[in-house]
């Protein structure tokens, strides 16, 4: 047997091996090959999720390591995918390169399906039964496109890291496949692990024992997704540090996004002078949850990002977000995939949600149901399965807070609660309407009763 398994980011290479060291992923006699995709716009310019700072020490897990980039160049990993001809051949190409015999049993663990390079892999390894590893907060939601025929058929199960205790993923529900939990534990472990080889980089950037009285801020890439203007970001980052400020904490340690521009660190160096606060910057090609483990904030500040989960499960820190109201509003389209890790930071920072057997305060409604609802909105085809767990939770929310999680034309697109109601003089022409056919039919009526024929459209026509 041998098990293929796909990443492109370091986070998600942690957590495979939390799965293959947890025993998670079988026993150790299957032959594990790691193939790493680097889906980065630029990837000669972006290292690899196995050569960044920390993945040395996880690559002992493997009985190899693929570069998936050199696989298939010239092509880009999102871009690949292969014709049903192709396919055989590319296989046979494969098991001869990648050492698997040609009628060895093969396993598909892969990151978000449909989407390629997973989607590739699958189409490949035709017969190869087929896992998912999770991705974070986005796992929490429906994917974009329905499986095909031979994915869902093919579908085994999915792994997934327990950020959210009591909630289960709905990623692919709807073919029910087994689900295995994480505990964040075996992360957090991993994580450690990481942290311990990368220490010289840590000590160089003055991140490699606690800061005290520190809060991390996690810089987000909104503006290069279109989300926000650079300048709105800048303001939204500004934002983040006065709530340090308001905290009464004295250190602003500020990781920017791999991805994001470098513009935004001197007028947020200036706001923490002005607020008295210590500065320290974190601009290192390291995971935020290294930077945690090492530094061990009392609070992680972000907008939506998955590192708000992580701190929390992994390390305990309290977490506060910012300005996930105003994307509640802005973010398009509905069926966006930031729209569930944005609702579920934005509920359980609002007072209003918590975890199932949380005690974040009385009259606190439980999160799975506004995650059916919004899962529902956003691909009512393929969660068919929740249209009556939304209903129940749009009932109620009609008229409340609730609603900003929502779209009216989305509501009254899907006939459910909350929909935009028809313009009062639609209603009445339409009463009038009925009248006017009603007793035209009963004209005609009377008139045939005597033997004559009359066209009830006219009588309609001419009153």
């Amino acid at each position: 047997m041998a098990q293929i398994i796909e990443i492109s980011t370091q986070y998600q290479l942690a957590n495979v091996v939390a799965l293959i060291r947890s025993g998670r992923l079988g026993e150790a006699e299957a032959r594990r090959i790691l193939v790493v995709a680097n889906n980065s716009f630029a990837p000669e310019l972006t290292p690899a999720a196995d050569a960044m700072p920390g993945s040395r020490g996880l690559l002992a897990d493997f009985d190899a390591v693929i570069d998936w980039n050199a696989a298939i160049w010239p092509n880009h990993p999102k871009a690949f995918g292969i014709s049903g001809e192709r396919a055989p051949i590319m296989e046979r190409a494969l098991r001869r390169e990648w050492d698997i015999g040609d009628r060895e049993p093969v396993e598909l663990i892969v990151e978000s399906l449909p989407g390629h390079p997973a989607g590739a892999l699958t189409q490949i390894f035709a017969t190869a039964a087929i896992s998912v590893h999770s991705d974070g907060l986005m796992s929490y939601g429906p994917i974009r496109n329905p499986l095909t025929l031979p994915q869902w058929q093919r579908l085994r199960a999915i792994f997934y890291t327990d950020l959210l205790p009591g909630i289960t993923p709905r990623q692919l529900a709807e073919h029910n496949p087994d689900r295995e939990v994480l505990p964040t534990a075996e992360l957090a472990s991993v994580i450690d692990d990481m942290t311990a080889e990368v220490a010289e980089e840590l000590a160089a950037a003055g991140l490699d024992s606690r800061i005290d009285g520190s809060a991390l801020v996690l810089g987000q890439y909104l503006a290069q997704l279109d989300l926000i203007t650079g300048e709105e970001e800048l303001e939204l980052h500004r934002q983040m540090i006065d709530v340090v400020r308001d905290s009464g904490l004295s250190t602003v340690v500020f990781k920017p996004h791999p991805t994001s521009a470098r513009t935004t660190i001197e007028p947020l160096r200036r706001r923490c002078e002005e607020a008295g606060l210590d500065f320290v910057l974190a601009d290192v090609p390291l995971l935020a949850e290294i930077v945690v483990s090492a530094t061990r904030p009392e609070l992680v500040v972000s907008c939506f990002s998955t590192g708000l989960a992580t701190a929390k499960g992994l390390y305990g820190c309290q977490t506060a977000a910012v300005g996930t109201e105003r994307l509640l509003a802005d973010l398009a389209p509905y069926q966006n995939s930031n729209r569930i890790p944005l609702t579920i930071v934005d509920a359980l920072h609002s007072g209003r949600f918590e975890l199932p057997g949380g005690l974040a305060g009385r009259g606190a409604d439980d999160l799975n149901g506004l995650i059916d609802a919004v899962t529902y909105c956003m691909q009512p085809s393929s969660a068919g399965h929740l249209r009556g767990s939304a209903i129940d939770f749009l009932r109620s929310a009609v008229g409340g807070p609730d609603m900003k999680y929502f779209k009216r034309k989305r509501l009254t697109a899907l006939d459910l609660p909350g929909r935009l109601q028809a313009p009062l003089h639609r209603k009445t022409l339409s009463a009038a309407k009925r009248r006017l056919t009603a007793g035209a039919k009963r004209t005609q009526r009377v008139f045939k009763d005597y033997g004559i024929t009359v066209d009830a459209s006219k009588l309609r026509k001419n009153g």
